[in-house]
């Protein structure tokens, strides 16, 4: 049985074979929440962790995505996609043939020593088969449709790349990067750099930054029970208020003393029961004149609710 409106966060297993816009429609209904967002898309294929903020919660979002991520890849050796995974065209088919070739030109410790230098990597291009909008459409229609597309170039860090294995079709690694890095665009790029056709075959996401898939459930298992609170998943510094100060903040006042001492995530101002947040605050870029600025206040007048979760 759902719960309208009820804020939180939500640690859900994508599977392969949706997108992650269709599991958010899905977790909508299932929850019947008013709003749901994101906390960094997976591509179709693409299977793992998804972070949905709920509720006002999706307040929260933008400090989610910059995150960083772990995934697990699994590259399968003599097949290359135009987009680099199994929903692209296929380009090349070598897979009979291949295998072999590469176990000889790649011994794990070449293997090896060949992935610990995408840790030098410092920019990359987004590949040309991607959801990024380029003048209101997206990248992946305007190349299906012939049209030249400008990859467009990002900063990245690749902090490490471990746990390299063969495997039946190809090799795994793990791979420890920033926001916004392509793992299948890495892979074209290695299938460029080494003249052998590769494609993943499967990508998981294990982690979005401190956070891992203990505790992450698939679709059918979900409910409002499973429903973080912000002390379990974002807690900060508090500043506790009475009557007369709650009153000031949901009106949009502020409170001037005893403010807690806070990095770049900033504050909470929480209602005396120690539960109830009222306000999501910050010291940055705020105006001389005054102590703070608000960057949510959870608190609907007209409907009457404060959210405890």
């Amino acid at each position: 049985m759902a719960r309208p409106y009820q804020s939180g966060f939500l640690f859900v297993y994508k599977p392969p074979g949706i997108t992650s816009s269709d599991l958010v429609l899905r977790t909508k209904r299932l929850l019947g929440q008013k709003s749901v967002g994101h906390t960094g898309t997976l591509d179709r294929f693409a299977e793992g962790l998804l972070i949905l903020p709920c509720g006002d919660y999706t307040a929260f979002s933008q400090v989610f995505l910059g995150k960083d991520k772990t995934y697990l890849a699994e590259v399968i050796v003599g097949l290359r996609t135009d987009s680099g995974d199994p929903d692209g065209v296929v380009e090349m088919d070598e897979r009979k043939s291949a295998k072999q070739s590469f176990l000889s030109t790649f011994p794990i410790q070449k293997l090896e020593s060949e992935l610990q230098t995408l840790t030098n990597l410092k920019t990359q291009k987004a590949p040309k088969i991607s959801a990024l909008k380029v003048g209101g459409k997206r990248q992946s229609d305007l190349f299906r449709e012939g049209t030249t597309v400008e990859e467009k170039e990002r900063a990245i860090t690749i902090h490490s790349v471990n746990d390299i294995q063969f495997t039946e079709d190809g090799f795994s690694f793990r791979i420890h990067v920033s926001s916004g890095t392509y793992i299948r665009k890495i892979v074209l790029d290695l299938s460029e750099k080494w003249g052998i056709p590769l494609s993943l075959g499967r990508l998981v996401r294990e982690s979005i930054g401190e956070y891992g898939l203990e505790g992450a459930k698939t679709l059918d298992q979900i409910t409002f029970l499973d429903l973080k609170g912000w002390k379990e998943v974002f807690p900060l510094p508090i500043r506790l208020v009475d009557e007369a100060e709650k009153k000031a903040v949901i009106h949009g006042g502020y409170i001037w003393d005893k403010l807690p001492k806070a990095d770049e995530n900033g504050f909470y101002i929480v209602d005396s029961d120690e539960k109830t947040i009222l306000a999501w605050c910050s010291y940055a870029e705020k105006p001389a004149h005054i102590p703070y600025r608000y960057r949510k206040v959870f608190f609907d007048p007209s409907a009457k609710i404060m959210f405890s979760k």
